[in-house]
């Protein structure tokens, strides 16, 4: 008798590690959807403060970081120096973020992220809100993907954790 209810335990216990291995896999799932959605709202954050405020490129991207809340984009334009080492420091600030999010997104959507910021401050506004808004539109268009691709990626792997989590149980019992 005793036996048999160390057995349940153990298989209560393996049971339990499957569904959460599942729910956590699921979850990473999700983080795409929550960069990609970040990244959305700063490039509107970028572009609004771009056609409102019209002031110097490292103060709009500071500002716009500032303003918009990102929980999952790591973004490093709040320290970017003006004058004559702008670029460089933007092309670091936008490497260091590319790299964090190399795991997560896909190529096209760093190129689109990169395409937008890159040259920010060398043509006039109104052609840097349009290309803002092209990428914008274009990562909402992957963002809308990556939400249908994460909801079934999702069930899969609790689904896959918990089947998987009951087969070692019964096999324990």
């Amino acid at each position: 008798m005793r036996e048999l209810f160390f057995k349940c335990i153990g298989a209560i216990l393996v049971l339990y590690t499957g569904a959460a291995m599942g729910w956590r896999k699921g979850n990473a799932a999700m983080r795409r959807v929550q960069v990609l959605a970040d990244i959305c709202a700063f490039l509107g954050a970028v572009r609004d403060d771009l056609h409102f405020r019209c002031g110097r490129t490292e103060e709009i991207l500071a500002a716009a970081q500032q303003n918009t809340r990102l929980s999952a984009l790591p973004l490093y334009f709040s320290d970017l120096a003006s004058g004559c080492g702008l670029q460089t420091e933007l092309d670091n600030a936008l490497c260091r973020t590319e790299r964090e999010i190399a795991g997560v997104t896909r190529r096209e959507e760093r190129v689109l992220l990169r395409g937008a910021l890159e040259g920010l401050g060398g043509c006039p506004a109104q052609e840097e809100e349009q290309r803002l808004a092209y990428a914008q539109t274009q990562l909402e268009t992957a963002l809308d993907a990556a939400r249908a691709e994460a909801t079934q990626q999702r069930r899969l792997y609790r689904t896959l954790g918990l089947s998987l989590g009951g087969a070692a149980a019964l096999l324990l019992l």
